[in-house]
């Protein structure tokens, strides 16, 4: 395996924390600690361009499914929905004055998950409040689809909980020793892949909530984890500074890209995608940059 930084984007005025990919696979979109939610061209490089200006750090935003609209999360304030094509604010919901860490659109329903383990639960198409729902008292960090009928979640108290459609909490384990910050589900083998604080990967089977696999993956804190387009690989980016690419079927490691070896981010690594487009890579940081990879498959040593 072969790793090649294909560029480097700058112009944010602090730490990054959240990325999302756009309707094309070619363009995606960055917010952090500045308010800046700026769209990217992977096809151009070169070129930023400013959706929106929002007072204080966004840890989450989600391109609404078959549409322009982003909803950026507003720490302290709610949800700003931006329609991406002309840079309009269209609308603006007020939501608890908590922090914003996940949105996830399910069907007609948007969820939001916030601090002290409150989910406020929104109509798509009103914008209105239809369900506060809380399960615990830690932050909801991360949520995931596991097909149409549940939705798994994230909490710094370590637990993944399983909600179904009718708000009602149906399955909980304590996943990781604290924060879990990243959940991804993988349709192929019916498993639930998870990261946190305490720097190990795990896949536990959704028949039984059985843990599969647990492997130590990172020093620090694992922020992040996200499938190659082909699903043949996994990403994981850490607060120790770097990014670790797996093979999914043994979760053996197979590249580790670093400042000294890559010219990687020199601070926390906080977000992934990893697009379709040419199969590029993505990254987010406390140092303010982005860097785009191309991973090329080949028999290499780490």
């Amino acid at each position: 395996m072969q790793i090649e930084r294909i560029d480097t984007f700058s112009g944010h005025r602090g730490p990054i924390y959240a990325l999302e990919e756009g309707v094309e696979s070619k363009i995606f979109y960055s917010a952090g600690s500045d308010g800046w939610v700026v769209q990217w061209n992977l096809a151009k490089p070169d070129v930023g361009r400013v959706m929106a200006h929002i007072e204080g750090s966004v840890y989450a935003m989600r391109l609404e499914p078959d549409t322009s609209v982003l909803w950026i999360g507003q720490n302290y304030e709610g949800i700003h929905g931006v329609d991406v094509t002309n840079q309009a604010r269209i609308f603006s919901i007020s939501l608890p004055k908590q922090s914003i860490y996940s949105i996830q659109f399910w069907g007609s329903q948007v969820w939001v998950g916030h601090d002290g383990g409150l989910i406020t639960v929104l109509d798509r198409a009103t914008k209105q409040v239809i369900r506060h729902v809380k399960a615990g008292q830690k932050s909801v960090r991360t949520m995931c689809l596991l097909g149409t009928e549940k939705l798994a979640v994230g909490y710094s108290d370590g637990f993944i909980r399983v909600f179904n459609a009718g708000f009602e909490l149906v399955e909980s384990w304590q996943a990781h020793q604290n924060s879990v910050f990243s959940v991804v589900y993988r349709k192929e083998d019916q498993a639930l892949y998870s990261v946190g604080r305490d720097a190990h990967i795990k896949c536990y089977s959704l028949e039984d909530q059985q843990e599969v696999n647990s492997i130590p993956g990172h020093i620090y804190a694992i922020n992040d984890f996200v499938f190659s387009p082909d699903g043949f690989h996994f990403a994981t980016a850490s607060m120790d500074k770097t990014i670790k690419i797996w093979e999914t079927e043994t979760m053996q490691l197979k590249k580790v890209i670093d400042f000294a070896r890559y010219g990687s981010h020199q601070n926390s690594v906080n977000r992934l995608i990893w697009s379709s487009y040419e199969d590029l890579l993505v990254s987010c940081s406390d140092d303010k940059n982005i860097s785009v990879w191309k991973i090329h498959e080949r028999n290499s040593l780490i």
